[in-house]
C-alpha cells in the first residue's frame, strides 16, 4: 500500500455535513465507501471491523472513504432508522466518483452498515461490486438482493448473534453473483477473527480488480 496520511474531509448530504475519513493512495485501482454499524449500538466509522475492513482494501490498492452516518459524532441530522441514511452513502459514493472518475467503485459496509450500504448501491449503476460484513439478516429484510446482480461479497461468523447462518446462506443462495466467506466461531464483531477480515477483504479486492 503506497499509502497517504488519513484526511478528514466533509460530505455533505440532506441534512448537511457529515464527517468523514479519507485514505488517498498514490495510484488506486478503485475506490470504496465503507459503511459502520448502527449508531444507537455506538457504531461509528472508528469501529475496529470497519477499521480493519477498510485496511484490507487499502492493501489490495484501494482507496478508501469512511464516514459517520447523520447524528453520529460530528455528522449533521439525526438517526432514521436506515432511511435518510441511503443519502448520506449516496453523498459519499458521489464525492469517492469525482475524486476518481473512471476507476472501479466498491461500496459496502458492517452491520447495519451492510444493509444500508447493499440498498443504496443497488440501486447505483456505478457501483461495480458490493460487500456485506455481519450481515444482520435477523433484524432486515435483504430480499432485494435477489435483484442485483452486481459481484458481491457476504462475511459471516457461524456465532453471529444478529445473524443466523442458515438464514444467511438461504439468502446467498437467491443471489445472483455472490461469493461468501463464512469464519468457523467468529461473532457479529468478529472477536479475535479481525485478521481474518482484513485478510478476506484484500483477497476478495484483488479478485474484483482482476476482472
Amino acid at each position: 500500500m503506497n499509502g497517504k496520511p488519513l484526511r478528514h474531509i466533509d460530505l455533505y448530504s440532506s441534512t448537511g455535513r457529515l464527517e468523514a475519513l479519507y485514505r488517498e493512495l498514490q495510484d488506486p485501482a478503485a475506490v470504496a465507501v465503507v459503511c459502520h454499524p448502527h449508531p444507537l449500538g455506538g457504531g461509528t466509522l472508528h469501529n475496529k471491523v470497519v477499521f480493519r475492513a477498510a485496511r484490507g482494501l487499502e492493501n489490495a490498492n484501494v482507496a478508501t472513504l469512511r464516514f459517520n452516518f447523520r447524528g453520529v459524532g460530528t455528522s449533521g441530522g439525526k438517526h432514521d432508522e436506515g432511511e435518510g441514511e441511503i443519502d448520506d452513502v449516496f453523498a459519499a459514493v458521489d464525492w469517492a466518483v469525482r475524486m476518481h472518475p473512471g476507476r472501479k467503485l466498491i461500496v459496502g459496509g458492517f452491520s447495519f452498515g451492510a444493509w444500508v450500504a447493499s440498498r443504496a448501491a443497488c440501486e447505483l449503476p456505478k457501483v461495480d461490486a458490493i460487500f456485506l460484513i455481519g450481515t444482520p439478516v435477523n433484524k432486515y429484510d435483504f430480499g432485494y438482493l435477489r435483484r442485483c446482480d452486481k459481484p458481491m461479497l457476504f462475511l459471516h461468523g457461524t456465532q453471529d448473534e444478529h445473524g443466523d447462518v442458515e438464514k444467511l446462506e438461504k439468502l446467498v443462495q437467491q443471489v445472483p453473483n455472490v461469493q461468501s466467506v463464512i469464519i468457523t466461531g467468529a461473532d457479529h464483531f468478529f472477536t479475535k477473527e479481525l485478521d481474518a477480515v482484513e485478510e478476506t477483504m484484500r483477497t476478495w479486492a484483488e479478485e474484483i480488480l482482476e476482472k
